[in-house]
């Protein structure tokens, strides 16, 4: 028996933009992709856009006062058919409001698998649940505030398991999204010389308004023991936050090691002091004077 046919789509990207202005009509497209052997279907909704929780879970089912967007967009092609290795370009048009407020306007285009009791049928296999998520970010024009605070900034000063990491938590404050930009160094703990850093390519994601995001940065080839100085820099909103923190990096082992050879060393040194305090017995520490009984003073 031939193992089933399997269908797959693909998009050609999977974030698009824009700069929108009240009252205004834009447009824009993207492509999806049918990168396998079959014929398949396709269908596509708007829905709305929206993070949860500070992992940045994707959430579709979630109105609020920054996904309105969802209800200007119109599809031009809701749904359609693609052959082995086509594609086919989906375009769009956002109808702006006149009396939009200004900030951010997210929204996402939902790509799903649309062959049904068809595909079934003819023995190929497929999963309904499956779909594919191109996100928009819009800005409208207006008085935007590019505002944001970072919460945590941390930097451990022990790392008992390789790799060094680092984490943060930051929270978008204003009304448009904005970049969280993450650089990390390492030097050693006497000197300037980085022995690791991402200065020239920093780590960067975006953070939408009314939202939180949890992040964590790592080196990779961090050694197994060692002492350093860890530094990590935030730039977001309006200010650079920094945390440098002198850290002790060891295998657990080693910790174990040093908690017994320290123990073993206290309980030594506290027995010795205690040694020195013991009172002197009387017996073996007699002093003789002599015996003056008897004697007349010659003189």
């Amino acid at each position: 028996m031939q193992p089933a046919n399997s269908i797959s789509l693909a998009v050609s990207t999977g974030l698009v933009s824009h700069n929108l202005k009240p009252g205004e009509i834009a447009e824009g497209e993207f492509d999806v992709i049918n990168p396998g052997d079959v014929n398949t279907r396709f269908k596509i909704e708007v829905a709305p856009l929206s993070f949860e929780n500070d992992d940045y879970e994707l959430v579709f089912n979630d109105p609020n006062a920054f996904n309105q967007i969802t209800d200007w967009i119109e599809l031009k092609t809701a749904s359609g058919s693609l052959a082995p290795n086509e594609k086919k370009t989906i375009k769009y048009r956002i109808r702006v409001p006149k009396d939009v407020p200004a900030g951010g306007q997210y929204a996402s285009f939902l790509v799903s698998l649309d062959n049904g009791a068809e595909s079934e049928a003819s023995g190929v296999s497929v999963s309904n649940k499956a779909r594919i998520a191109v996100l928009l970010y819009s800005k409208v024009a207006g008085e935007t505030r590019e505002e944001g605070t970072v919460v945590e900034n941390n930097v451990s000063a022990f790392y008992f398991d390789q790799p060094i990491k680092t984490s943060s938590i930051v929270k978008n404050t204003g009304n448009v999204h904005i970049p969280a930009t993450y650089t990390l160094r390492v030097f050693p703990l006497f000197g300037n010389e980085e022995l690791f850093s991402n200065d020239e390519s920093p780590d960067t994601s975006t953070v939408i308004p009314g939202t939180t995001l949890y992040q964590e940065k790592v080196w990779q080839e961090s050694p197994v023991l060692g002492v350093f100085r860890i530094q990590q820099d935030i730039d977001f909103g309006d200010h650079i936050d920094r945390r440098e923190t002198i850290a002790l990096v060891a295998p657990s082992w080693f910790l174990v090691l040093a908690l017994t050879f320290l123990g073993a060393v206290i309980f030594a040194f506290a027995n010795r002091i205690k040694n020195s305090r013991k009172p002197l017995d009387k017996k073996k520490h007699k002093c003789i004077i002599g015996d003056t009984k008897g004697h007349k003073n010659k003189n």
